[in-house]
């Protein structure tokens, strides 16, 4: 029978490593006791570093998607004080042109975090600006509270992208000493077999392969009978 592998990902080991240690819940590990606990510790660790690496991804990932969702309010504030501008007579293509500015699509291209500073500086122009209506005012007090919120949203983002790499660093650091506590626990269990044990090494890491799926049969197909038609009686006094 083929012998478990772990490949070499993260999810893998952590699979192999909880089968081998269910499969020696069922039999006799006394003549490989020690090497199963130190794999149980080693294996232990990895899965405590892997849980620190799921949390540590699941929260960046969580502030990023914040930042994507401010960004786009921002986006969309942006392009409504371009048309509160553009109402007011300002340049159709590019009513941010007088005031120094490139485009609202190509502003909008930008970093969320440049783009937050860009709308910022945008806003006191406008307010700035001789003449300016109420309504690019309020526009632009909108746009202006989108950009703060973008940058409160993308604080966090350097931390929890640096408590991340550690939680990865921290994994790695488990990933050498669990395959040599593996290793090693291997080496016992065959060495077992001189030892009264001949099937622990069996029992731990050989498993049956998958059966092969069974084919499905096709439907039968039931031929339809074709009716054969009656004859047709001939007339009375017809030749």
């Amino acid at each position: 029978m083929p012998t478990i592998q772990a490949n070499r990902n993260p999810a893998s080991r952590i699979q192999v490593g909880n089968d081998i240690l269910e499969s020696a819940k069922t039999v006799d590990t006394k003549p490989i006791k020690e090497r199963l606990l130190l794999f149980e510790k080693a294996h232990r660790a990895l899965a405590a570093a892997q849980a620190g690496v799921d949390k540590a991804e699941g929260t960046l990932r969580a502030a990023q998607e914040k930042v994507a969702e401010a960004d786009v309010v921002q986006d969309e504030a942006l392009m409504a004080l371009a048309a509160a501008l553009v109402g007011e007579g300002l340049p159709r293509m590019n009513p941010f042109k007088p005031l120094g500015f490139d485009a609202p699509s190509t502003i909008a291209k930008l970093g969320t975090a440049r783009e937050a500073k860009v709308v910022k500086t945008l806003v006191a122009k406008v307010q700035k600006r001789k003449g300016t209506q109420a309504p690019s005012l309020r526009a632009a007090r909108a746009a202006e509270k989108a950009a703060l919120a973008v940058e409160r949203a993308s604080t966090p983002l350097d931390r929890l992208a640096e408590a991340y790499r550690a939680a990865l660093s921290r994994r790695t650091a488990q990933e050498l000493p669990w395959e040599a506590r593996l290793a090693a626990l291997k080496r016992g269990a065959r060495a077992a077999a001189d030892d009264g044990a001949p099937g622990l090494f069996a029992a731990l890491f050989e498993r049956d392969p998958s059966p092969p799926r069974k084919a499905r049969r096709a439907p039968v197909e039931v031929p339809v009978e074709t009716p054969v038609p009656k004859p047709v009686p001939a007339e009375n006094g017809a030749s």
